[in-house]
């Protein structure tokens, strides 16, 4: 009986029910939404929208925070190999740093935050500065670190067939083949560690191969460290604990037998171009070791859980002094029984060995429950695990999605400005195809009485003398369009031959005579300058004669024959029929003209 209550109190004790904090909690206002929207932007408790004060901490030195690895600066960047940097891969000290410099609000901004409130990634004059913000980005290298686990594997011959394997995936230790230090991701292949968008863009990495890092302690000739058990290495920096490092003479006189684990190091230096959308994808491929820490809260929700600790802190604390007082009073009743029943004669009392027993079976009962109780708080224990994974998991889906979709959203702006210039370049194709360069080239038109090419007037009347100068221009004009255009339709005169040279061109007859197609007025010249004039009517003549035979439709308006247009001759003489017959001629030009541009445009 004196056994009785002291272990009575225990279970007493034990199903007391704790003031756990979730209890105290309020429940979130819009789950879905704050499941949604959760991110370092909303409330992890209520998922309201956050407002932060301008940080001048660059979104580089966030990710250093992250993954503890620096990075290197082009400018102070030597393709030598550089020690690695042995600090702890653990990120949530620094980090929770970060959490200290935001100040979170859920409405209102600060009239210190630029940009109304809104806090950009990187600060200005850090690496992550983008071209928005007036400076050029700044590329920096980054050294992606991965651990590489083998195990020692037994074959058929024991240890003299023994063979070094990749490790198997260990859930207790979290241990792999590969380990990433910038992702905190594990995994059988290199491949699986570091993502695919970085292993397929080779022109990314500043190092072609991943190489062995032979800087760290007790390593051999290719950077192993050999151990009994991976329990032995820091899981943080991957190397050995402390109280495990031995002197060289130890680890000589160690057996063979004992080195059964082992791990390198092996790292690869890849460019970071500085801009916007790569600090995201870094800050995205830290996704692992940001889930780990939550988000800030809110004003309301902060006062909410302090209120809640408060009066937890108080019911524990009368929960206490319960105690302490139940506690005494057992003790002093205790002492008094034990005095009584010390002089009565009791102890052979088949009703307290009943007693007894029956408490004998109770403990074991309780035991049982205990046990049973273990069980099922284990079990509890590895479906709240298994939740949080699934949350992380929802987390990782979640922000990959936003990222998808802001890739989406510029596919689609991209897409719909190439559509926009298509557009535009098909109507102005199609204004270029019914442009007609030969119209504004040769522009034929009349001033009166008189047909003009370019502007230059062909002929001559008594009341109005057209000086020779322009005479012989309009005509060397008129030399080069017929030229071109029968070496545009790719046909030879049958007769004659042009040889345009401006002012003075030329007409090669039949004969291999020329003939000058330019005057002075003289009358020297007017013979040889006549012959000239029906040679070239005559080429204009078979011109005419090749267009009707490729457009039957065709038909010129003036006809052509003998040295005549419109039974006008083409010699010098009488300055009137003259000047009609130049300005049919050239009513003429301006057919083929028209022709050639349709048929060979």
């Amino acid at each position: 009986m004196t056994s009785l209550l002291p272990q009575q109190l225990t279970p007493i004790v034990k199903n007391v029910a704790p003031t756990t904090l979730t209890a105290m909690i309020p429940p979130s206002r819009s789950a879905g939404v704050a499941m949604e929207g959760k991110s370092l932007f909303t409330c992890h408790q209520c998922g309201a929208l956050l407002k932060f004060k301008f940080n001048p901490v660059s979104i580089e030195e966030k990710i250093t925070r992250l993954r503890s690895l620096e990075f290197d600066h082009p400018s102070t960047y030597s393709p030598v190999d550089e020690s690695m940097s042995s600090a702890p891969m653990g990120a949530d000290d620094n980090a929770s740093q970060d959490d200290e410099n935001e100040d979170q609000s859920v409405g209102g901004s600060s009239p210190n935050t630029p940009n109304g409130g809104k806090n950009s990634l990187g600060s200005p004059g850090g690496a992550g500065a983008s071209v928005g913000d007036g400076t050029s980005p700044t590329p920096v290298i980054a050294r992606e670190v991965v651990w590489e686990n083998q195990r020692m594997v037994l074959g058929s011959g024991g240890k003299k067939s023994a063979q070094w394997a990749p490790v198997a995936f260990e859930a207790a230790g979290l241990i792999a083949a590969f380990y990433s230090c910038n992702r905190g991701v594990l995994g059988h292949s290199i491949n699986e560690v570091v993502p695919a968008r970085l292993l397929n863009k080779p022109h990314l990495w500043v190092t072609k191969e991943w190489e062995i890092d032979r800087t760290l302690a007790h390593c051999d000739d290719e950077g192993w460290i050999y151990e009994t058990s991976f329990e032995n290495f820091d899981p943080l920096s991957g190397e050995l604990r402390e109280h495990v490092v031995r002197d060289d003479a130890a680890i000589e006189n160690s057996s063979s037998a004992e080195k059964v684990v082992r791990r390198r190091r092996v790292f690869r230096k890849r460019r970071v171009d500085g801009t916007d959308l790569s600090w995201f994808q870094e800050l995205l491929d830290c996704s692992s070791l940001l889930l780990k820490k939550k988000t800030p809260s809110c004003h309301d929700c902060e006062e909410t859980i302090l209120h809640g600790l408060e009066e937890t802190l108080q019911g524990i604390v009368n929960d206490r002094e319960q105690y302490e007082t139940f506690l005494a009073q057992f003790l002093v009743n205790h002492d008094e029984e034990s005095i009584k029943y010390e002089f009565d004669g009791y102890e052979d009392d088949p009703e307290l060995r009943a007693i007894q027993e029956e408490e004998r079976l109770l403990l074991e009962e309780i035991e049982s429950l205990d046990l049973e109780t273990r069980q099922v708080q284990s079990k509890r224990q590895e479906l709240w695990s298994t939740g949080k994974d699934l949350e992380q998991l929802v987390r990782g889906t979640f922000a990959e999605g936003a990222f998808l979709q802001h890739l989406l959203g510029l596919s689609r702006d991209e897409r719909q400005s190439v559509g926009v210039y298509s557009v535009y370049a098909s109507d102005l194709l199609r204004r270029l195809q019914r442009y007609n360069v030969f119209n504004d080239v040769f522009h034929i038109w009349h001033d009166g009485l008189f047909g003009t090419i370019n502007g230059l007037r062909l002929g001559r009347l008594p009341s109005k003398p057209v000086e020779w100068q322009e005479i012989n221009a309009a005509l060397g004009q008129a030399v080069l369009l017929l030229a071109i255009i029968a070496e545009r339709a790719n046909f030879d005169f049958i007769r004659n031959k042009l040889i345009p040279r401006g002012s003075f061109s030329r007409v090669v007859s039949a004969h291999n005579k020329e003939y000058s197609l330019y005057s002075d007025g003289g009358m020297f010249r007017r013979r040889g300058f006549n012959q000239a004039m029906i040679l070239f009517l005559e080429c204009v003549d078979d011109a005419g004669r090749r267009a009707m035979h490729e457009e039957p439709s065709m038909k010129f308006p003036y006809k052509i024959q003998r040295g005549k247009i419109n039974d006008l001759p083409i010699s010098l003489g009488n300055d009137e029929q003259w000047t009609k017959a130049l300005k049919c001629m050239l009513t003429h030009l301006k057919w083929l003209l028209a022709w050639i541009s349709k048929r060979y445009p």
